[in-house]
Order: structure tokens, then sequence, then C-alpha cells
């Protein structure tokens, strides 16, 4: 991929980093934070067909529910959290789950969001790939993102961890790791600014929520 310029890296962010786009946006006094959530990129919705079934050598047989998440791991890193997104659906040899929670109106806590993304690879029908490939394979699509300035290995997550700013303005930050099968996507944030969220404290709290949801899987 090297030596290739700025534009194919810019081409090639946007190809594989559209699988989590999120939108903050400061509005008048108070900071309100909007995430966009989008299914993982390269993997396709099921439309009306039956359910990815995992094979036997898959570890994760399905994605797991919010409910599944530590409860208190969400209302440490958000305060007044709401689950504002909880969906859970078959993709192309694979199950997903988006969990969103906010704090955006809550009463005396500041904007803060916490987004998971969960996706449990399965072993491709000839039994040629397994779904512990595929989540690496996914990984490697992703590893490209730790060319760009400030994206970081997190080696208490396991091979091919990273983590990096989720936003220009340096108010949130995205970690990405994997268990066996399973690929596991974290967007923490908040409002920038004075008194605001700076990178450094997205960034812990980030790899604490990989931390937390890598124990309870």
């Amino acid at each position: 991929m090297a030596g290739n310029g700025r534009a194919p890296d810019q081409r090639v962010r946007g190809e594989r980093h559209g699988s989590a786009r999120r939108l903050w946006i400061a509005a008048g006094a108070g900071a309100v934070l909007v995430v966009a959530v989008a299914v993982t990129a390269g993997l396709l919705v099921g439309r009306g067909e039956p359910a990815e079934q995992a094979d036997e050598a898959d570890t994760y047989a399905s994605a797991p529910a919010c409910s599944a998440v530590p409860q208190e791991a969400v209302t440490e890193l958000v305060p007044g959290a709401e689950l504002e997104t909880s969906r859970q659906g078959p993709m192309e040899n694979a199950d997903s789950s988006t969990c969103v929670w906010t704090s955006v109106g809550a009463d005396d806590a500041p904007p803060r969001s916490l987004h998971l993304d969960f996706t449990a690879h399965f072993t491709d029908k000839a039994g040629e790939v397994s779904g512990a490939r595929a989540a690496g394979r996914r990984l490697e699509q992703l590893a490209p993102i730790g060319d760009l300035e400030g994206a970081d290995p997190v080696s208490e997550l396991g091979e091919g961890a990273l983590v990096w700013p989720g936003t220009a303005d340096a108010a949130s930050a995205e970690v990405v790791f994997r268990r066996d099968n399973m690929l596991i996507q974290v967007f923490y944030g908040g409002d920038a600014g004075d008194g605001g969220m700076d990178y450094a404290a997205a960034r812990e709290g980030a790899v604490a929520a990989a931390e937390r949801v890598a124990d309870s899987l």
C-alpha cells in the first residue's frame, strides 16, 4: 500500500472506515451528540434469507444482545445513559448486533455516547474459510487505519487491536479487536471545547469499555 500517495490512502479509508460513520455536532451553548450507525462494510444484510448458522468450530454462534454488555461499564462511561439503538440480525456468513447508549438530554449529565458493534463471523458453507479467519481478515482490512496519525496498537486486547481518534475534533476514540470469530468495534466520545472531552479521555474510555466487553465474552 505504500508509495501510492494520499489519494489512495484516503480512498481506502473511506471504503473501509465507512462501516462506522458517526457525526458529532455542537449546537448552541450546549453540545449535542448525534450518532449515525451503519452496518459493518463488506458484509451484506440478509434480506428475507434464513438466519446464518454457525459451524461447530465457530466459538461464537451469534452476536451478543445489548443486555449482555456489562451495565456498570456503560453507566461509568455514560452517566444517565439511555439505550438509543439496539438491533441484531443475520448477515452474509455472520450475525451482528449494534448497541448505542447516549446521555444526550439527560439531566446533570455531560453529552456522551458509547457505540458497540459485534460481528460473529461463521465458517463458510464450503468449509474453506473458518469464522475465526474471516474475522481476522476483516481486522486486517481495518489495519491500514494504523498508518494514520494518532492510531496505536492496543496490545492488551490482542494482536491487531487498534485505537485511533474518531473525529477531527479529537473528542472521540475508536477501538477494534477480535476474539476468535467475533469482531468488536467500540466508539466512545463526547462534546469537545472548553470543559469537554479530549482524545486522551476518549481513548481511555474506549479502551476500558473494550476490555470490559472482552472479559464478558
